[in-house]
């Protein structure tokens, strides 16, 4: 098995610098298939794939054609087509996530929270595009799934993955995805509370970057501009 694993990073490496994604992903697919898991690192070049082919690549199409302006006609069969290659890659590493990664017998502390931190994005983008009949299922497993910790918090399970340190734009960033998905399940109505919390920790993780042009600072006013928006 060894020797495997280090061939399939070996074709796994040389695919992804050729940006061969869909490539990548048929090469951890089939590992999978044989060998029912593959290491934590691994994992990581899997998800990287699938964010890239959902990411840079379809989801820059769908805002491109979604965006443009209202004397344009919009293709929309070629539109349709983006939405659904979207919700299957989507729905295809969830399967994956929910079939081998979280029924790992091998998984740490840590790989259990960013597995489930993982399957809660590729939830959150497919509620992008979702159907208005399936949008609120996705939503609702979505934050499900970001909200997993302080669930089994109050259950009284004491385990050490529920404590372990999150870096600041990471925990902002998760933050702010799951205000996301309240405020679309609440009708678009951001709490005040939940507001404030946020702004709180964005403006504190402004506080510790020296400057203003640091991508970082950037990032974070961005997240600032968007929460601004949802404001109830």
């Amino acid at each position: 098995m060894v020797d495997n694993l280090i061939e399939l990073r070996e074709q796994a490496g040389l695919a992804t610098c050729a940006k061969r994604y869909n490539e990548v992903i048929l090469i951890y697919k089939n590992y999978l298939k044989n060998y029912g898991d593959i290491p934590p690192i691994d994992r990581q070049m899997l998800y990287t794939a699938y964010n890239k082919l959902i990411l840079d690549y379809n989801f820059k199409s769908y805002w491109k054609l979604t965006s443009i302006e209202l004397n344009k006609k919009i293709d929309f069969d070629y539109l349709e087509i983006i939405e659904n290659e979207i919700d299957y890659l989507c729905n295809d590493i969830i399967q994956l996530i929910d079939n081998y990664f979280l029924a790992s017998k091998s998984n740490k502390d840590l790989d259990i929270v960013m597995t489930l931190r993982q399957r809660a994005d590729f939830l959150f983008f497919n509620s992008s595009i979702a159907r208005p009949a399936t949008k609120q299922i996705i939503l609702q497993s979505a934050l499900r799934s970001y909200t997993e910790e302080k669930k089994q918090q109050i259950l009284g399970v004491e385990r050490s993955r529920l404590t372990l340190p999150i870096n600041e734009p990471e925990r902002v960033l998760i933050q702010l995805r799951k205000c996301a998905c309240e405020v679309q399940l609440s009708n678009g109505i951001c709490n005040r509370y939940t507001y404030s919390e946020l702004i709180d920790a964005i403006q504190e993780m402004k506080s510790f970057i020296s400057s203003p042009d640091d991508p970082l600072f950037l990032q974070m006013e961005s997240y600032r501009v968007e929460l601004e928006k949802i404001q109830c």
